[in-house]
């Protein structure tokens, strides 16, 4: 999907730098704010390959592995941000 607005975008850019950043935000996400909850944060980062994947419905089939591969990925980066956070500045209440 992130190719039909972006079609001279590379596709190492998204998977290794695009992505990354923003589990990173939604992991700062989940600590900072209260509408942002666990649910919300891991959900959105494991459906976060959807961005470069679901270009069409060929696509996702043949890329299946790398959905779910990437998508906990996605997921244990935001998990760690928010590990993290919570590590230097304690817990929020």
């Amino acid at each position: 999907m992130l190719y039909w607005l972006f079609e001279r975008v590379n596709p190492i850019f998204v998977v290794f730098v695009l992505c990354p950043l923003i589990a990173l935000i939604l992991g700062v996400c989940w600590y900072a704010t209260k509408w942002c909850s666990k649910a919300i944060a891991l959900g959105v980062s494991l459906l976060l390959p959807l961005l470069y994947i679901g270009s069409d419905w060929g696509t996702f089939i043949a890329n299946l592995d790398a959905f779910f591969m990437y998508g906990v990925g996605y997921s244990l980066v935001t998990w760690g941000t928010y590990r993290l956070i919570c590590t230097i500045k304690g817990y929020r209440l």
